[in-house]
């Protein structure tokens, strides 16, 4: 056992001179966790720019203008008056959602029912918007023929009278609008179809989607960890410590059970980080911190192992931090550091929960979010200490079967 403590001390004192592999590990997950909660907790409302020409200057073409600012519309569409030159120059380097021209002549071509053209030029580079503005222009052009079909006998008449008509013949207008509008009424309110609004139970708050994010964003840490330090066994080979431990009394078991302590350090100085900041941030209860970081203490240890085991798998280091790598992106894909298991497609979740850092970073997640601690099973506990020291084992094994020696 005093070789083992050896081998620990050995590794804490390497690792402590390469401080800066240490901090990349934690970084690199801190900003990605870092822009993920910014983007989740901003709350931004998207927001468009609608470029009006008027060319028509009419109380018609004044009425459309403010159709698109009216209401719920105006909260995410601004609309601003330009010419069509400068509107079209600001269309095409992406400054606005779209452009809108109203041609002279729009007004008249309305009251005598004659072909009209609205130009509307939207944004390529967006979709949402310059869509919602297309679809509010087409309601508002739909409007405005079914408005003169059923009032042309009274815009006819408007547009024949003087320019001071008499109090009769206003009366006799407002009086057979009124008379359409009585006659049509039924047929719209209440309308021919009824809608029924069903409220959806009441369900209880989940957590927030920024929280979601934070166990595959510290399992993303660990894995970096775990990873980065089984290269380690690559310069213990090129050192010749591997060589010189064959021909020793002490056994390799003992010297792998040093390097897994020593792991387990640096593990937990990059683990306790990233859960600390989480736990500050997202104002998780304390008690749940050390059972958590126990959990991934282990958890890397185990990942530990097995990374090693797979760096000895080949006859080159180059071959092997290739492979290595290969691996290390579709877990963090798959186990849930970029996209949360829990938005995820329920068949993908359940791919993504067996991957190992898909499994860890799961039931990490459970153990915050219950309100009581400890709710990490026993199994899962058993599960991954199987899986360490099956992989130390096997490391054990590759050290004796040549691995050593080369």
């Amino acid at each position: 056992m005093s070789f083992a403590l050896s081998s620990f001390h050995k590794d804490v004192a390497r690792w402590r001179q390469d401080w800066m592999a240490t901090l990349i590990w934690v970084a690199i997950p801190l900003m990605l966790g870092s822009l993920i909660t910014i983007l989740m907790g901003s709350g931004v409302t998207p927001s468009g720019k609608l470029l009006l020409v008027d060319e028509d200057q009419t109380f018609f073409s004044e009425l459309i203008v403010g159709a698109y600012s009216a209401g719920e519309l105006g909260e995410f569409i601004t609309v601003e008056k330009t010419t069509y030159e400068d509107g079209l120059a600001r269309v095409n380097e992406g400054e606005a959602s779209g452009l809108l021209v109203i041609p002279a002549g729009f007004a008249a071509a309305f009251i005598e029912s004659e072909p009209v053209t609205l130009t509307l030029r939207t944004n390529p580079s967006q979709t949402i918007l310059p869509g919602i503005i297309q679809n509010v222009t087409e309601i508002l052009l739909d409007a405005g023929f079914y408005a003169q079909q059923l009032f042309s006998d009274e815009i006819e008449t408007l547009t024949s009278l003087t320019d001071d008509p008499t109090d009769a013949q206003v009366a006799a207008i407002a009086v057979a609008i009124q008379n359409k509008i009585e006659t049509v009424a039924p047929r719209l309110f209440p309308p021919v179809i009824d809608v029924v609004i069903v409220e959806p139970p009441e369900e209880s708050p989940g957590p927030p989607i920024a929280l979601l994010y934070m166990p595959g964003v510290i399992l993303m840490a660990v894995v970096f960890a775990a990873n980065g330090l089984a290269a380690d066994f690559w310069k213990e080979r090129e050192l010749g410590t591997l060589r010189r431990l064959v021909f020793a009394p002490a056994l390799p078991a003992e010297f792998l059970v040093g390097k897994a302590l020593a792991a387990a350090v640096i593990i937990a100085i990059v683990a306790g980080l990233t859960l600390f900041l989480g736990f500050l941030y997202h104002g998780i209860g304390w008690a749940h911190f050390p059972v958590s970081l126990l959990w991934l203490v282990v958890s890397g240890v185990a990942l530990f192992a097995w990374f090693s085991a797979l760096q000895m798998l080949f006859s080159n280091q180059k071959t092997a931090g290739v492979v290595s790598t290969l691996v290390v992106f579709p877990l963090l894909m798959a186990g849930g550091s970029f996209f949360p298991l829990a938005v995820m497609p329920s068949w993908i979740a359940s791919i993504g929960r067996a991957s190992p850092n898909g499994f860890m970073a799961d039931r990490l997640a459970t153990e915050i979010t219950s309100i009581g601690v400890g709710a990490i099973d026993l199994q899962s506990w058993l599960i991954v200490l199987a899986g360490l020291v099956s992989g130390l084992l096997f490391c054990a094994w590759r050290l004796r079967s040549g691995f050593a020696r080369a």
